[in-house]
């Protein structure tokens, strides 16, 4: 079971991307910008997800969004930090993906 299940999040990138992320259930998130976005991304959407405990409090975390944007996140509320890898399809790119590396603070709400 997810220990942070029924729980939020509050993820501070350094790059200026602010989202709250709602873990509803063992599976299923809430992710919601609390900024507004200029990239095009969604505001809000619900995901099914999957995590791995990696080590005491270390979790990898994946979904995938309904546009098919790949999240993958290392999540280490140890040191309340996240790493955040993202893909999505883009024609012009090296294998026709685009991808964003990203570090962030966590933050409970």
């Amino acid at each position: 079971m997810f220990k942070y299940k029924d729980k939020s999040i509050v993820v501070d990138y350094e790059n200026g991307y602010l989202f709250r992320i709602d873990y509803l259930s063992d599976r299923e998130l809430k992710f919601t910008s609390l900024k507004e976005r200029t990239d095009g991304g969604p505001m809000t959407e619900t995901e099914t997800y999957f995590y791995k405990e990696l080590a005491d409090d270390i979790f990898f975390v994946n979904w995938v969004e309904e546009a098919g944007v790949v999240v993958s996140q290392i999540l280490d509320f140890n040191k309340m930090e996240v790493e955040t890898f993202m893909t999505w399809n883009q024609e012009d790119a090296r294998g026709k993906r685009g991808y964003l590396v990203n570090h962030g603070e966590i933050r409970f709400p």
